[in-house]
């Protein structure tokens, strides 16, 4: 006698679409991929998976990228937030954000190469947690320039300096098979990040061309 069929729970075909999203995003990008293709990777038909997402694509993209931007900033804040050393607060959030680029190499890649391609408002969401994210940042370069003496008032736009450069480099080390090993590149950022704290003046605009 065959064995009746299980019946899958909502929450469980919400699972799997989100997995089959997540994996489709994470390889063809947003464009490419198609309801179709979603449906049939998760395993349920079209009007299922609007009766899940009614905004379709969208709204399941929204979806997968919430769910890689809350792991993210949980995971930079507590980094950040386990140390009351500036250095180590930026040692901690470097190393944290590597972590998440490693572990979630499809999710890094859609955070941060997805904007021009991406819908309004999925676009919106993204600029959103880019200045969260850049506000943290902000946050820690003015505790180190006010324990140095030092106007704040550059901290926010440090903080997205920082942020591109740290990107920039992440992505390239993904791209390079993660060589160097994590921890070099943690040290390396550390460092080149540091010795620039470092090395700023009271009154950056002496360094305009032109002034003593």
């Amino acid at each position: 006698m065959t064995e009746p069929r299980r019946r899958v729970s909502k929450e469980e075909r919400r699972r799997r679409l989100l997995a089959a999203a997540a994996d489709l995003f994470g390889t063809e990008g947003y464009r490419k991929t198609e309801v179709e293709a979603l449906a049939r990777r998760a395993g349920v038909t079209k009007p299922m998976l609007y009766r899940h997402f009614p905004g379709g694509k969208a709204d399941i993209f929204m979806a997968v990228l919430d769910a890689h931007i809350n792991t993210l900033l949980r995971s930079l804040w507590e980094a950040m937030g386990s140390s009351s050393d500036p250095r180590k607060r930026l040692q901690y959030g470097l190393r944290a954000y590597l972590i998440f680029a490693e572990e979630n190499t499809a999710g890094f890649h859609l955070l941060v190469h997805s904007s021009p391609e991406l819908d309004p408002g999925v676009g919106d969401r993204l600029h959103e947690v880019r200045e969260s994210i850049a506000r943290g940042l902000s946050t820690a370069i003015a505790d180190v320039m006010k324990g140095a003496g030092l106007h704040a008032e550059g901290a926010p736009l440090y903080a997205h300096a920082m942020l591109g450069g740290v990107e920039s480099v992440t992505s390239w080390w993904l791209a390079e098979g993660k060589t160097p090993e994590r921890e070099r590149i943690v040290d390396h950022l550390l460092a080149f990040l540091w010795r620039g704290f470092d090395g700023l003046p009271r009154d950056p605009t002496r360094f305009q061309q032109g002034r003593p």
